[in-house]
């Protein structure tokens, strides 16, 4: 009995250290992998111990905090704690979920603004939300009009609220001492004024009435089969707006998904839970675009939130849109059909403004309630205030908060100028020349550039080779654009004239197009694999029925290649490794621009199209294409550059040979 009771308190004194040290090692050795938690915090810094730190607390505050975020196990202990409070009394610690009837989640924003408590949340007065309305809008109605004489057009639109289209899923709590809804009120305001506008929450209730299916799933925050109500009603809109044909949404028999996408369950993803909740299916609709002959592709961007992934996700923007770009919540942008992305505090505002033909600005109710809704000033300064004037502005305004805040130190001065950047964004009205209702007189000197740049873009020729030189010589497109429309402005020589090329860039080039027209003339969904064997064998018919014959880019690229060919003499090739050392520039460079000066002074081009070296060309460049998708195969035609010491596109060329004489043994 007494062996028993020891091997008892044995295995106690054992599961007791373990369950002490188990956390610390698991600390410190890091032996499982858990579900990282969903949300975002600022990261606390590892503490460092120092005499000054420790005698005045820091380092004890800081290794709290740090300790906080890094104990071991710290992920599923969270997560079934969650489970508990959730199951147990439907409550989260997370303060951005309203936990509603039935299973519904929102956020507690969308509740507050529902029940009329949106002060306690922004901590704004009712009045002090009216007037930043008033000057919004003001803002918009004269960015509406700069952009029409401009030929660009601006569409706003709020976004649907959730509380407001499913309120019966909510839980009761207090109403506010006013019912102020911000959401009619700004749409008043910019009626008044004659912006464009839609309000979709009304559409939205109507809509949702004739649906035997949730427009929002009860899980997320997001429109799920309504944002294809949402794209198609931004159509039309848009259509109206620029007396234009767009391409239309035709919507099949809805379908049912059982197993429903991640980023649909976002609000149940906060509550980071240990086990998933019950799913009901969400609905989709198939999609399929009508054009015709009058159909027009415009550029827009679109200025918004975290809405606008699921339009794309649910309708092809690519066969909408010739080019478009999204500023996300002002803090980051994306280009390139989202391909590009960097900080929104290094975009040019005016650019984008300007070389659109749409400026699509949306937001959701509670926003309004928030003052850093920045776009309406920031657009309207772009356009109408020189950089110079401010910078000017900017400091002016520093200086001033410098001297209220009894400033003295360089952080001090950084911080000033910060807070006058933004205080001129939501007041642009700081400016003289921007006060009152009549549109401003003034304009951004830098417009007629971008205007031209916008020509250039719409060449398609142009464009072409601008994109050509940045694949090949590593630039940045954006920054091609905007040189080559200064050296139009200034009459200096052209990029244009100096951009290399070969069939591979063309054909790539006319692949991006061809597939884009397939994709709109769809009637169901296809695979990549799919549109491109269809692109290839539309390029062939094309080169069988000599479509580019007379194509002036098909010319040059032809007798470029056949340059190249002629410059990969062992004793050409020594020439060009002569001027590459003379000149310090790469051999790649130096190649280029032998290549690229033998092609411009060749005085027969004609005699390098044919359809046999068109065919072959075709096959060259599905070769090359194939290439450079697989990896090792580019790593190791790399290492053969760096060793040989030779022009990238010869060691390119002499694989593609190997490969087509190898495929025909």
């Amino acid at each position: 009995m007494r062996k028993q009771c020891k091997g008892i308190l044995i295995t106690l004194i054992c599961l007791t250290a373990l369950l002490v040290f188990a956390p610390l090692l698991e600390q410190n050795l890091k032996l499982f992998t858990f579900k990282k938690l969903v949300g975002y915090k600022k990261p606390a810094p590892k503490p460092v111990l120092s005499y000054d730190a420790f005698v005045s607390g820091k380092f004890q505050q800081r290794s709290e905090n740090y300790l906080k975020e890094h104990f071991g196990f710290r992920e599923p202990l969270i997560r079934m704690y969650n489970q508990c409070t959730y199951d147990w009394f439907k409550t989260t610690s997370n303060n951005e979920i309203h936990i509603g009837r039935d299973g519904w989640l929102y956020h507690t924003e969308s509740a507050l603004q529902y029940y009329g408590n949106m002060e306690s949340w922004f901590d704004m007065t009712n009045s002090q939300v009216r007037e930043n309305l008033i000057s919004k809008a003001r803002d918009l109605s004269k960015v509406n009009a700069i952009l029409q004489q401009y030929g660009v057009h601006l569409l706003t639109f709020t976004l649907p609220t959730k509380s407001y289209i499913y309120p019966e899923h909510l839980r009761w709590q207090p109403i506010g001492d006013t019912t102020f809804n911000a959401t009619p009120f700004f749409e008043q305001q910019l009626d008044s004024h004659g912006v464009p506008h839609i309000n979709m929450v009304p559409w939205f209730k109507q809509v949702q009435d004739t649906t035997r299916f949730d427009l929002f799933y009860s899980k997320g925050s997001h429109w799920a089969a309504g944002a294809l109500l949402a794209v198609d009603t931004m159509l039309k809109y848009m259509e109206q707006l620029g007396d234009c044909s767009l391409a239309r949404i035709q919507l099949g028999s809805p379908y049912s998904i059982e197993e429903i996408p991640n980023n649909d369950k976002d609000l149940e993803n906060l509550l980071n839970l240990a086990a998933p909740l019950k799913h009901e299916p969400i609905f989709e609709y198939p999609v399929r675009l009508l054009t015709n002959e009058q159909t027009v592709y415009p550029t827009v961007w679109f200025v918004g939130t975290s809405f606008y992934w699921y339009m794309t996700r649910r309708v092809n923007f690519d066969a909408l849109f010739r080019d478009r770009d999204f500023l996300f919540y002002y803090a980051m942008f994306y280009t390139d059909s989202e391909q590009k992305s960097f900080p929104a505090d290094r975009l040019d505002y005016l650019r984008e403004l300007l070389l659109h033909d749409y400026v699509v600005f949306f937001r959701d109710g509670p926003q309004l309630y928030n003052d850093g809704m920045l776009f309406p000033g920031k657009a309207l300064i772009s356009l109408c205030i020189s950089d110079e004037r401010l910078k000017e502005k900017a400091s002016a305004v520093a200086d001033s908060l410098y001297c209220a805040w009894k400033a003295t130190t360089h952080q001090d001065s950084v911080r000033c100028n910060n807070q006058a950047h933004i205080l001129l964004q939501h007041h642009p009205e700081l400016f003289e020349e921007l006060r009152g209702e009549s549109i401003p007189s003034c304009r951004n000197p830098r417009i007629g550039q971008i205007l031209v740049e916008k020509e250039i873009r719409a060449d398609r020729n142009w464009s072409f080779l601008l994109k050509a030189m940045a694949e090949n010589d590593s630039l940045k497109v954006r920054e091609l654009y905007k040189m080559e429309s200064y050296n139009v402005m200034n009459h200096q020589p052209l990029l244009c004239d100096k951009a290399y090329f070969t069939t591979y860039d063309y054909f790539d080039f006319l692949v991006d197009e061809a597939s884009v027209e397939i994709q709109r003339s769809l009637s169901a969904p296809a695979t990549e694999a799919e549109i491109f064997q269809q692109v290839m064998d539309t390029l062939q018919t094309k080169i069988q029925q000599h479509a580019y014959d007379d194509d002036t880019l098909m010319i040059m690229a032809c007798t470029m290649d056949a340059t190249v060919v002629q410059l990969s003499t062992k004793g050409n090739l020594s020439e060009i490794e002569k001027k590459a050392s003379n000149w310090h520039i790469s051999i790649d460079k130096a190649f280029r621009k032998d290549a690229l000066w033998c092609c411009q002074h060749n005085k027969n081009k004609m005699r390098n199209l044919n359809e046999a070296t068109l065919v072959k060309a075709l096959d060259s460049y599905q070769i090359e294409r194939r290439l450079r998708q697989n990896k090792a195969s580019m790593e190791s035609i790399m290492q053969k550059h760096r060793e040989m010491n030779l022009p990238l596109r010869i060691i390119i060329n002499r694989d593609i040979e190997w490969i087509r004489q190898n495929r025909k043994q």
